[in-house]
């Protein structure tokens, strides 16, 4: 018999993608209230979460991953999938951080969009049963569009979630969610095969070359971030070089200007800024003209760069003798950019 659901409600975690969208909406047919948690991360693609949150007409909270996060990826109990994700144990830590919102809400479960099969590491029958025991969870994480296929949870059991009325979706194939989309009217979700830059090979190797050179304790979520912008260039273990391919990256990247990051610009022609990441210095300096010069557009010997000295800049024209610069090297060749520039490529084309 099927409890009366009035009153009863649920936290999910709303990735902005399709599947958690319909995983919410299926609850919201079922008279359930829904509050949607966003864990941000600079590990995940760009997504219109807010505007998913509005379509479905549920509260939304945003919170971060946090610095933690940065061990589980450098330490996962679990492993990695083929590239650096570590799925197992990045949904555990997620269902870790979801679980005191159930109280802070009086909500009754949690509940999210996985589908049985559709990912390899993390969505199989033994990798969920295994989230569900790691996070503490086992028997209250709904996931409504594979519930039939899965064993009855705690929620279904009370009456509060009528398994009837959820989905039995398996595999990769995003058919019958293109489907439901259409028949909702959900139109904001991010496009299938997106989600985790963790899974992109060119990411990865990025993400490995900042473990193998920076200390652990000295690693940020910033340093994370910056993996997402430009063109990386190693030119030793101690340096590091990143371009500007764009107008807009090249703005993005004074955003990064820290201790152990200075930005050295071009003054009055059109070129890559290049984000030098490691100490000062009359090489680092020489290195970062010399690549700026390489990938601009008439950078003429008296052109000029400039570059922050204490509370003033320091200029330099380019015509200034100096010696042959290392060859540097490229992280790694990457797909294209998706519309913001978010996904960091390897671009021989100037900015």
């Amino acid at each position: 018999m099927v409890q009366s659901v009035k009153n009863i409600r649920a936290v999910g975690l709303l990735s902005g993608g399709l599947d958690s969208a319909l995983a919410a909406r299926l609850l919201i047919e079922q008279g359930i209230e829904v509050i949607g948690v966003h864990l941000e991360s600079p590990t995940a693609c760009r997504t219109e979460v807010r505007e998913v949150a509005r379509e479905l007409g549920i509260r939304l909270e945003v919170r971060p991953k946090g610095e933690e996060y940065l061990r589980l990826l450098r330490h996962p109990r679990f492993g990695y999938g083929r590239n650096m994700n570590p799925c197992i144990d990045c949904r555990v830590f997620m269902f870790h951080l979801g679980r005191p919102y159930l109280e802070e809400y009086d909500a009754r479960f949690l509940f999210t969009g996985e589908v049985l099969g559709q990912r390899p590491m993390s969505q199989t029958r033994a990798s969920l049963d295994t989230i569900d025991r790691q996070s503490g969870l086992e028997g209250w994480i709904v996931r409504p569009l594979s519930a039939r296929l899965l064993p009855e949870t705690e929620p279904e059991r009370r009456g509060w979630v009528d398994r009837r009325r959820l989905l039995a979706i398996f595999g990769r194939s995003r058919r019958e969610q293109l489907a439901l989309a259409e028949r909702y009217g959900l139109r904001s979700y991010q496009s299938p095969g997106g989600g985790c830059l963790l899974t992109d090979p060119a990411f990865s190797h990025r993400l490995r070359d900042l473990f193998d050179h920076t200390e652990e304790h000295e690693t940020s979520l910033a340093d994370v971030e910056l993996l997402r912008v430009g063109r990386h260039l190693r030119l030793s273990p101690e340096l590091k070089i990143v371009l500007g391919r764009n107008a807009d990256e090249n703005r993005r990247l004074a955003g990064f200007e820290s201790h152990g990051r200075w930005l050295v610009e071009p003054v009055d022609f059109s070129g890559p800024s290049a984000l030098v990441c490691g100490a000062g210095g009359e090489e680092a300096l020489r290195q970062a003209i010399d690549l700026i010069v390489r990938y601009a557009r008439a950078a003429t010997p008296e052109r000029r760069v400039r570059w922050r000295n204490g509370d003033g800049f320091h200029y330099r024209t380019l015509g200034e003798p100096t010696g042959p610069a290392p060859a540097a090297r490229p992280l790694a060749p990457a797909p294209a950019p998706d519309d913001d520039g978010a996904l960091p490529i390897t671009s021989r084309n100037a900015p």
